[in-house]
């Protein structure tokens, strides 16, 4: 049998980033409730000191995440580090300015997990993802390893439009992945992906980063904007663009199923227009991967005639405008004069 890492060994070796940030719309009560559920068991799982929260330019957030901090303090005489930013630049930002202070403050920490601050990332799957992580690193003689905690579901919890979205924007993140290393005598390695039937769930916020991984993405690493404002890299980015450069950078992608609430309790991406939201983040993919616009336009393509959302005619509308948004910004941003390709055939029967 494969060792096996008990409890009080993975809390040594895991550490966790948990970028926080709240709309205007929820009250205090129920951001003091979202950050409880979020941090109120973790020293069962692991050490408070190996927690850094990180206030994403947002006093209130800030404020009641202190109010937390004093409140473990008290009960456990030990409590999380709070990072509070002075603006508002990104989530993926802020996890970045996590990491860089976290592993700085902890030579020896071997895993970082990165989990929401609103409630949805349960604490109790951090063992097995961080298990998975650390067989995978043992196995492969390096740290260059991702874990995503994977939903059973995107729709319930976001909603049908973004759960259709997000799932349109990995499908095609991964075959733009597979077309660029396909290029470079390469294949794309989904071996310890859930696959049955599903795309993987790039878009899921609960990862687990190797440490190895971890400091080439997020602090030996420059970004690439391609045709991203710097502002829309460090708000939009921090699933997609951390798959893409991780996968550049030889990490082994995993998943692994986790819980996940059947409706959020809150989200700021609901704020976000869809169409420019994953438009600019298609566009970010073939930009970065040099793929080609009439591949690009096939990529697309490709999965949108399976998709249910399509048999609506907003639907439909919104997988147009989609694919006309991140097509012309990928040719604007190449400077090609080719017209964009336009949508292949669909069958008018199944």
């Amino acid at each position: 049998m494969d060792r096996w890492l008990d409890q009080a060994e993975l809390a040594q070796i895991t550490g966790a980033v948990i970028p926080a940030y709240f709309s205007a719309k929820p009250t205090d009560d129920t951001m003091r409730q979202l950050l409880w559920m979020t941090l109120g068991d973790c020293p069962h799982y692991m050490p408070l000191q190996h927690i850094c929260v990180v206030v994403d330019g947002d006093p209130r957030t800030a404020r009641l995440a202190d109010e937390l901090r004093q409140r473990l303090l008290r009960e456990h005489g030990a409590t999380f580090t709070l990072m509070p930013l002075p603006e508002n630049r990104g989530k993926l930002w802020a996890i970045k300015e996590g990491i860089t202070a976290l592993l700085a403050e902890h030579p020896s920490m071997s895993y970082v997990v990165i989990r929401d601050g609103d409630g949805d990332h349960a604490i109790s799957d951090m063992p097995h993802l961080v298990r998975a992580a650390a067989y995978l690193a043992e196995a492969y003689g390096h740290s260059r390893v991702i874990v995503i905690g994977s939903r059973r579901s995107r729709h319930r919890p976001m909603g049908w439009v973004r759960g259709e979205l997000e799932a349109l924007l990995d499908y095609v993140t991964l075959s733009a992945l597979s077309y660029h290393l396909a290029g470079q005598g390469r294949a794309l390695n989904l071996s310890h992906c859930l696959g049955q039937g599903a795309v993987p769930d790039l878009s899921s916020g609960y990862k687990v980063y190797g440490r190895q991984i971890a400091e080439e993405l997020f602090i030996g690493h420059e970004p690439h904007l391609e045709c991203l404002r710097t502002e829309d890299y460090w708000h939009y980015g921090p699933e997609t663009v951390t798959v893409v450069e991780g996968i550049l950078a030889d990490a082994v992608l995993a998943e692994a199923q986790r819980l996940t609430w059947d409706g959020q309790p809150t989200t700021s991406f609901g704020e976000f227009r869809h169409v420019s939201l994953y438009g600019e983040l298609l566009a970010w993919v073939f930009s970065r991967l040099r793929i080609p616009l009439a591949v690009a336009a096939q990529l697309y393509d490709n999965y949108v005639p399976t998709m249910p959302l399509r048999t609506t005619v907003e639907g439909s509308q919104l997988l147009a405008s989609l694919r006309a948004y991140a097509l012309e910004k990928v040719s604007a941003y190449a400077g090609v004069a080719e017209a964009i390709p336009p949508p292949k055939p669909t069958l008018p029967f199944v």
